[in-house]
């Protein structure tokens, strides 16, 4: 009897960065007509390529760019669960969030970043949970854990499990954190 072996090599694609070696439109797809350009490249810009049009004369490509703040309708960039985002001396990382009804449950952990002090955390004044239509989350004094005033020593933690009750079903919910009474803020996207 005859034995077989076969052996799987796994193959990687990865992106290849390159570069522009001279002026050049972009375009949406490559179906796009010639003459409905979204922008230019000029010679120099670096891209990523990731791969070939089926009719193998367009690459697809990514860059990395960057905008004024000003010149977006909002200037925030709402981050999902798992992100750990710091806000003045507080970091914090959005666990999990849940949906029941007009009711959103969420886990958030929160560290004190500072060395030597600590960090006076309420989630009354720091946390807040806003749906689209401004259908705010009103905090749930009689369930969670660690809504009220939590002192938390420097480089400590503690995870606060909050309740917000809704007018009506909350939608495009978005939590926003701060650090300190009109300090930085963070967002994260809940994803429901």
């Amino acid at each position: 009897m005859k034995k077989i072996f076969i052996i799987l090599v796994p193959i990687f694609i990865l992106a290849q960065e390159t570069e522009t070696i001279k002026k050049t439109e972009i375009y949406s797809s490559p179906k796009e007509s010639k003459k409905l350009s979204i922008g230019q490249l000029f010679p120099g810009t670096k891209v990523t390529k990731l791969k070939k049009d089926k009719s193998g004369k367009f690459i697809k490509a990514t860059i990395e760019f960057y905008i004024p703040i000003e010149s977006l309708e909002e200037g925030r960039v709402s981050h999902f669960a798992g992100v750990e985002q710091i806000a003045d001396n507080a970091k914090y990382t959005l666990l999990k969030s849940t949906r029941e009804g007009k009711r959103i449950k969420i886990s958030l952990q929160i560290k004190n970043a500072h060395a030597n002090k600590e960090l006076d955390f309420s989630a009354m004044a720091f946390v807040k949970v806003i749906g689209k239509g401004e259908n705010k989350g009103e905090l749930n004094p009689f369930e969670g854990k660690h809504q009220g005033l939590a002192i938390i020593k420097p480089n400590a933690s503690v995870t606060a499990e909050l309740v917000y009750d809704f007018k009506s079903k909350p939608k495009n919910v978005e939590l926003i954190c701060t650090g300190k009474l009109n300090g930085d803020r963070v967002y994260y996207n809940l994803g429901f």
